[in-house]
Formats: structure tokens, C-alpha cells, sequence
């Protein structure tokens, strides 16, 4: 089972459910601020210092996936306004992690299972 996470920054008040369809249609939305991805990809990789790393690979250039012993990983992409983080065999503290470190990079956590927005 996976987990999908997106992240971004604004200090606009906009309904969130809105900006998530628009950003996973490849729309640009008014309000958000353009996303780091060099800054995303090292927190996330520094966070996870154990798991194998395959970064911006060639063929997919916006994507870095991690992994940990073939049980566990994340896929990440990464678009002008937010940062996608897609979670594999993970559980709760693992969740927290990826959270986490968006959170002290300033991309509060918008979550689609449940259309909620994190401030």
C-alpha cells in the first residue's frame, strides 16, 4: 500500500483541495511560491541516511526515489510549486520523517486521502 504526500508554500488563503488537483494537472496556481527542489532532495536524502538513493535520473530528471532493503522507499518529484513525495511499505514514524522534514524546510504538508491542508 502507498501513501502520497504533496507539499508547498504560500501565504495566500486558498482551498486546498483546489490547489492540489491544479498542481497534479501541471498547472501553475497564483499564490504559491516556487519550490527548492536541490534544498528538498538533500533534507530528504540526509533524512533517510541509511536507504539507497537513485537521484534525477536520467530519463525522469524531477524524480528521486529512496529505498531500504527493497521493503521500504519513497518516490519523489518534484514540480515548480510543490514537492510530491510517494511512500512504499512505510508506517507512521517513517510518514513523520518525510513530514518533518518538509515541514522545517517551509512546505507544510497537504494530505489527498483525507483533502487536508497542514499549517
Amino acid at each position: 500500500m502507498s501513501q502520497q504526500f504533496v507539499f508547498w508554500r504560500t501565504e495566500a488563503s486558498l482551498d486546498s483541495a483546489d490547489v492540489y488537483e491544479r498542481l497534479m494537472q501541471g498547472d501553475d496556481v497564483d499564490g504559491l511560491e516556487p519550490i527548492d527542489p536541490d534544498a528538498a532532495e538533500a533534507a530528504l536524502v540526509a533524512a533517510f541516511p541509511d536507504w539507497a538513493v537513485e537521484v534525477r535520473r536520467a530519463d525522469v530528471p524531477e524524480q528521486t526515489m529512496l529505498g531500504f532493503e527493497d521493503t521500504m522507499g519513497i518516490d519523489v518529484g518534484y514540480r515548480a510549486q510543490c514537492v510530491t513525495v510517494t511512500c512504499y511499505g512505510m508506517g507512521e514514524s517513517e510518514w513523520n520523517v518525510v513530514i518533518s522534514t518538509m515541514a522545517d524546510l517551509g512546505y507544510p504538508l497537504y494530505d489527498p486521502q483525507i483533502s487536508y491542508r497542514f499549517n
